[in-house]
């Protein structure tokens, strides 16, 4: 692992290479594919469900927020037919005294994590620990033509990895010692990254217990190794999704939507684009994003049943968002 400073370039719009064919895909995938969170190894840290998680006091943060980027290397993993994945990781840490909540936040399809930082570091100011890694053949680090949408199989086990290295800094010695909560993390990401995501909770090759709750970004439903994806267990989700999405439709969205079992905000962002309302680009819907994010974890990962209950007003504006509550 090493640390290294890293500018992050302005948000470019996504490559429209990403299209609803996505949708319809038949990947065969076979054995040999180790997408599934079950087959790799990395720094062992314990698995601790939410339901498990002793009481604690939760640290607020004090409205301010530093960023720094460490860079992972999973030895057991390829990066096509590359040995070992590596993969950068900004982390923003909010100040005043943990342990915090942490948020896992996936970039999609020629992303990365520097086109979050507005969103990122507003969920970090509130007193979120927030990882945002970026992805070794999916990231726009990358040329176009060396991407690969088909990594994404790899990438809920990049998840995991990340996450047990970054629970290792906080064990005590670590950089982050003690600041965060490893019994309150959620998961989030856009596009791609929300096809990861719901792999993460929704999929037997990768499910992780320790996730709680997740935000899904004008997101779709990708196959995985191992089976397919199991509806099964209450988990609570809000999903965003945009009318006047080019690259995933509204109503493929809302479809794939349809099967979470609940909790469910269903947020509408009325002409809202497939990435904009979500990265650094301008949008008239920053702000309900930022509002309505906040709410629902503040709701889900500090037990916060006000703020859950706030969402129906905060993504309900005329105009711009509308809700639906299900499940």
């Amino acid at each position: 692992m090493r640390r290294v400073s890293r500018p992050h370039p302005p948000g470019r719009r996504l490559r429209l290479g990403l299209t609803a064919a996505l949708l319809a895909v038949t990947v065969a995938v076979g054995a040999t594919a180790c997408g599934g969170d079950a087959t790799e190894s990395g720094t062992p840290v314990p698995s601790e469900s939410s339901t498990s998680a002793p009481p604690t006091t939760l640290g607020s943060g004090d409205g301010t927020t530093t960023m720094r980027t460490e860079v992972f290397t999973d030895p057991s993993r390829p990066t096509g037919v590359t040995p070992g994945r590596v993969i950068p990781t900004d982390i923003y840490v909010p100040g005043g005294t943990g342990p915090f909540p942490m948020i896992v936040h996936a970039h999609g399809l020629s992303g990365n994590s520097g086109k979050f930082s507005e969103l990122l570091s507003a969920w970090s100011r509130a007193g979120y620990v927030v990882v945002a890694p970026n992805f070794p053949l999916t990231s726009d680090a990358i040329p176009d033509e060396a991407q690969q949408v088909g990594d994404v199989v790899q990438q809920p086990a990049d998840i995991r990895f990340v996450t047990d290295q970054v629970l290792a800094m906080n064990q005590p010695g670590g950089d982050l010692e003690g600041l965060v909560d490893p019994g309150r993390l959620g998961i989030s990401g856009l596009s791609l990254g929300g096809a990861t995501t719901y792999a993460k909770i929704f999929h037997p090759c990768c499910v992780d217990e320790r996730f709680r709750s997740a935000i899904l970004m004008s997101a779709f439903l990708y196959p995985q190794p191992g089976g397919e994806f199991t509806f099964d267990r209450e988990f609570p989700v809000l999903v965003f999704a945009g009318t006047a999405d080019t690259a995933i439709p509204y109503s493929a969205q809302l479809e794939a939507a349809a099967k979470l079992p609940g909790p469910t905000w269903t947020v509408t962002l009325t002409d809202g684009s497939h990435a904009w309302p979500f990265e650094n680009t301008p949008s008239p819907h920053d702000q309900v994003v930022v509002d309505t994010s906040l709410a629902f974890w503040d709701g889900t990962l500090r037990d916060a049943q006000a703020a859950l209950a706030s969402i129906a007003t905060t993504a309900a504006v005329p105009g711009l968002a509308s809700v639906a509550v299900t499940g």
